[in-house]
């Protein structure tokens, strides 16, 4: 137990000493972590003899946690424009890239000795399908790139990580490995394989969205009722990991399930049974199990990496980085032409099509996927070898070459900036917030006034000088999404006093009808307007029109 402690306790000091080093370099961190978890593999350090990663390890403490961070942050509001488009991405097209990376791999590593047999190529596939953009994420919110794109991509990579996992359940079946998920039938041909591959993969995506609403539903519930940041902090805990263990043990997707489970707990329970310092906790405190999860996983898998064998095998690992490459292009530049043509869904730009297939990113799932598979599987090492080193790869060519390909593209500052302005805007947002509470307490007399007075001038100044730094750092072009965002709040809060207006009687149901449709036109323009100069032109013909009803 003791060694156990000492070596999580190194692992989270050189985490720490990698994330300080990426930030200085601004280097993408978890491209640090793999650098680090290598070069410890090659030191051999005494203190660390004996860790390795198990399949349990992963799929119980690890993967959880990664996926439960990554949907309790998503605002379901903002993907619904273009959900027919991430979902187009995110389920037709891993079927595409899984084909198309399989038969390539296939072809292009038939001569290596790191050849697989189709089966295994369609499970390496499978495997390497998720997408993980995170550091591409972040460096679209620094250099502003447009809000839209930063949604479609953040929508899908995190859809896409759970239709991977039932691909990659479906294809392990149906070649006999154990994957957690049972075996298939005795299968006789296409036909029975693809009847198998359906069934299974409605199952388990219906099953796992649905136990997973459920789930979140039940603890939504649960916070209403309490108000206790460490009790909701547990039940959040609980929920991630329920919610992943439930739909494991009925055969159904444990990744969706985990997913759908935070969506659901982000959308109904956050905003009405949770207080600001709870959900300051809970962010925290999941910020943190991710940080600690993508540490450990590169960490060890660096560690657990013979760095012999994947440098003998740099040939055919960067023939696998083309062939899953080309499988990615396959699903987006394919699937683009439909994303205009269901539902609400805009045409998405040449430009971003680009962005949406070098900005794919692999990462963290597919470490822990080929991980998890038996250790006495036939072609095994090679796919560890593969895999690990496409996921390198990956980070290396694609994310620290992401900044130029999108000034080349000219998608630099199309959206909001952040850094400095959104510092600004925070503090601006943090002084209001202070002017407003010492308001409430001049009302009820709760301190001497002479010092009222003086913090006021203090708070007040800090007001006036965050707004004016706002508004230099903002130019032209940056108040529009703000102001774009405000709008839409704004018009919610009138739909819900009219609604409440209605529940009481002031206004008539008949009367009110025509007024929530002149709601939902104007919250329509709003939301499904992407090009600046047309959504500049929607709000200032919406802010500066008559009202209604006026007269002169």
């Amino acid at each position: 137990m003791e060694k156990a402690i000492v070596q999580v306790l190194l692992l989270l000091l050189v985490a720490a000493m990698v994330s300080v080093g990426a930030r200085k370099l601004k280097l993408p961190y978890t491209l640090a972590l793999v650098v680090a978890g290598i070069v410890l593999g090659l030191l051999h350090l005494p203190h660390l003899a004996g860790l390795s990663l198990t399949p349990e390890l992963l799929l119980a403490i690890f993967l959880p946690a990664l996926l439960f961070e990554a949907a309790y942050h998503v605002q379901l509001k903002r993907f619904l424009p273009d959900a027919p488009a991430i979902l187009l991405l995110a389920v037709p097209g891993v079927m595409v890239a899984v084909t198309v990376t399989a038969l390539s791999s296939y072809a292009l590593l038939s001569w290596s000795p790191l050849a697989l047999p189709l089966g295994m190529s369609f499970l390496f596939a499978s495997v390497i399908a998720a997408t993980d953009p995170i550091s591409v994420l972040a460096m679209f919110k620094s250099l502003g790139v447009h809000r839209r794109l930063y949604l479609i991509v953040e929508g899908e990579s995190l859809l896409n990580d759970g239709v991977a996992v039932v691909v990659f359940a479906i294809v392990g079946a149906v070649l006999g490995i154990h994957t957690g998920h049972g075996a298939a039938p005795h299968l006789e041909g296409t036909a029975d394989i693809v009847v198998f591959g359906l069934k299974t993969f409605g199952w388990m995506v219906g099953a796992g969205v649905t136990f997973g609403v459920v789930c979140g539903a039940v603890v939504s519930l649960l916070v209403r009722v309490v108000d206790d940041k460490l009790v909701e902090t547990s039940l959040t805990v609980i929920l991630a990991y329920g919610s992943f263990l439930v739909a494991e043990h009925f055969g159904a997707s444990g990744v969706l399930s985990c997913v759908t489970a935070g969506v659901t707990l982000n959308v109904l329970g956050t905003p009405y049974g949770m207080s600001p310092k709870t959900r300051v906790a809970i962010v925290d405190f999941w910020e943190f199990m991710a940080f600690f999860a993508n540490t450990f996983v590169f960490l060890l898998v660096g560690i657990e990496m013979d760095s012999v064998a994947l440098l003998d095998g740099v040939v055919p690992v960067l023939l696998a980085f083309v062939a899953v490459l080309g499988g990615r292009a396959a699903a987006v530049y394919l699937l683009g032409p439909l994303m205009g043509r269901f539902g609400s869904v805009r045409p998405i730009p040449k430009a971003w099509k680009h962005v949406l297939v070098w900005g794919g990113l692999r990462g963290s799932l597919s470490m822990v996927l080929v991980i998890g598979l038996p250790q006495d599987l036939p072609g095994r090492s090679s796919l560890l070898i593969l895999v690990f080193g496409v996921v390198a790869m990956s980070l290396f060519v694609q994310g620290l070459s992401m900044r130029p390909f999108l000034a080349a593209l000219r998608l630099i500052g199309q959206g909001v900036r952040a850094d400095d302005y959104e510092a600004a805007r925070g503090r601006a947002l943090m002084a209001s917030a202070a002017v407003r509470e010492i308001g409430r307490q001049e009302h009820h007399h709760t301190f001497f006034p002479p010092v009222l007075v003086r913090i006021r001038a203090h708070y007040e100044s800090r007001v006036a000088h965050s707004r004016a730094e706002a508004e230099r750092l903002a130019g032209d072009a940056l108040p529009l999404e703000h102001t774009q965002e405000a709008a839409l709040h704004l018009l919610t809060i009138e739909g819900e006093a009219l609604r409440h207006a209605v529940a009481e009687g002031i206004v008539g149901a008949d009367v009110a009808e025509p007024i929530f449709a002149e709601l939902a036109l104007r919250r329509e323009a709003l939301s499904h307007d992407e090009d600046p100069e047309h959504l500049k032109i929607v709000i200032d013909r919406m802010l500066d029109s008559t009202p209604p009803g006026a007269t002169g």
